[in-house]
């Protein structure tokens, strides 16, 4: 019996939370543009806030992920301390104004900054997609020729289709578009032909596939999330001197697809709005453990990710073993690696010297709508094409 209890005794884990970390998609917003056979479209009656903007669904799914922060980590932080707490958004305002949403139901008793950094376009923090970069440029753009090849090649009759019914000469490089407003449209009930339920499958299969060729390799998400990895992990290593317990960021679907990329996790499917990929810091019997999670549903648990070659509560030792040489430390080592230095001659946006290359600390549910479809068989002949290239 004592020995039993002995066993026991010193087998009792000794486990706390320390930190969590949350990168979210902006929610529901409102298409960018319509297609010409589309006008007059009244945007003013279906999205009185404008093209682009978070809608009155977006904002509740926000609330929604407020609520579920809240509820999961209760007892980390029970209210707002801006020393315990940071929210950070891209300049976007659809994901200020989620960020706004999340905070309200987040710390509904008090008045919260959302911090953000200056234009979006200068933001390798949450909008690295529209940093220039040279190089990831260069990839995407032979990665994307190869992919038009099989598109237009095997989908004639849906593109003439939509070229028929949109006024676009739509091509494969143009299936973005074509989903920016059916899909944006679908997902926020507004009266449309009935042929767009027979294509919308199709085009966001398509539009899965054009997205997942920006980010699907090291190298690509390196160059595109690998600076908000290094802050990531940055908050956690110094967690203990900053007293930081919980990080929201307000971002973009281009952002958590490339993190996903970054920590080998990917599903390789569209991120659907306000989902949240989320790493928490755990103390286990004074060691530090990484966990992963991702929440792209309202109606079902959030998914455990696992690092390659890792446990869900992955050491810390282990998990900056994978990150290490996934880490982009500033603006500079950005640039080395896009190779921007090469041609100068190129008109790339100007990155204001005045700002800090390193972005200073303050300046990092879901639509239960979202089509879930199947594969193309195209995919898989586009990916061994890519090999045989």
């Amino acid at each position: 019996m004592i020995y039993r209890l002995l066993f026991l005794y010193f087998s009792v884990v000794h486990a706390e939370l320390e930190m969590v970390q949350v990168l979210v998609r902006h929610g529901d917003r409102a298409p960018s543009f319509t297609f010409p056979l589309d006008e007059p479209f009244e945007v003013e009656k279906y999205f009185p806030r404008g093209y682009s903007q978070l809608t009155q669904q977006g904002f509740k799914q926000a609330k929604e992920v407020g609520t579920f922060l809240r509820n999961r980590y209760s007892g980390l932080v029970d209210g707002f301390n801006r020393k315990e707490t940071l929210i950070r958004s891209s300049d976007k305002d659809r994901c200020i104004e989620t960020a706004m949403g999340i905070t309200l139901s987040l710390f509904p008793d008090d008045i919260v900054p959302v911090h953000t950094f200056s234009h979006y376009k200068h933001d390798l923090l949450l909008k690295p997609n529209s940093v220039y970069c040279r190089r990831v440029d260069e990839l995407v753009k032979d990665d994307k020729k190869l992919l038009n090849s099989v598109v237009d090649r095997h989908h004639k009759e849906l593109l003439s289709f939509l070229s028929e019914k949109t006024g676009w000469d739509v091509t494969g490089s143009k299936i973005s578009d074509v989903f920016n407003v059916l899909y944006r449209k679908y997902s926020n009930n507004v009266p449309q032909p009935v042929w767009v339920n027979e294509v919308l499958s199709n085009v966001t299969e398509l539009k899965r596939q054009y997205r997942t060729i920006q980010f699907d390799s090291d190298e690509k998400s390196k160059m595109r999330t690998g600076y908000l990895l290094g802050q990531i992990t940055k908050d956690m290593n110094e967690q203990k001197d900053s007293g930081r317990r919980m990080i929201v960021y307000a971002t973009h679907d281009a952002t958590v697809t490339s993190m996903m990329y970054s920590l080998g996790i990917s599903d390789h499917k569209l991120i659907p709005y306000t989902a949240a990929l989320i790493l928490e810091l755990h103390n286990v019997n004074n060691r530090k453990h990484v966990k992963i999670i991702y929440r792209n549903s309202t109606v079902s648990p959030p998914q455990e990710m696992r690092l390659p070659g890792c446990d869900v509560l992955c050491p810390m030792e282990a998990y900056q073993r994978f990150v290490s040489n996934r880490i982009v430390a500033n603006k500079e080592e950005h640039d080395a690696l896009c190779q921007n230095h090469i041609f100068q001659n190129i008109q790339e946006p100007k990155f204001d010297s005045s700002l800090p290359q390193n972005l200073p600390e303050e300046d990092n549910l879901l639509s239960t709508t979202l089509l879930t479809v199947g594969s193309l068989s195209y995919f898989d002949l586009y990916a061994s094409m890519k090999m045989k290239n």
